[in-house]
């Protein structure tokens, strides 16, 4: 692949380093917004049955990626209020 172009494979990003896609980065972070904002059952459209582990294991893979991007969804993730 060219330089200037996104490099990817297996649904990651390549070119620098490995990471997750910016796309991919931003929605999260906005479902983990609305739901410490909203409460997680305004964000849960897809009616996942344990979407509080839904949402860890997505906020795990990103730290497993990037630590320093996960660090900053796990943050957002603790101010989720799960009782609303």
């Amino acid at each position: 692949m060219l330089p200037g172009t996104r490099q990817h494979a297996c649904g990651l990003t390549l070119n620098e380093h490995v990471n997750i896609s910016r796309r991919e980065f931003d929605t999260l972070k906005a479902t983990l917004h609305n739901c410490a904002r909203r409460g997680p059952a305004s964000q849960n459209t897809g009616n996942v049955p344990r979407f509080r582990d839904h949402l860890l294991g997505r906020v795990a893979y990103v730290e497993s990626v990037n630590a320093a991007r996960g660090k900053k969804l796990r943050a957002v993730f603790e101010q989720i209020d799960w009782e609303r």
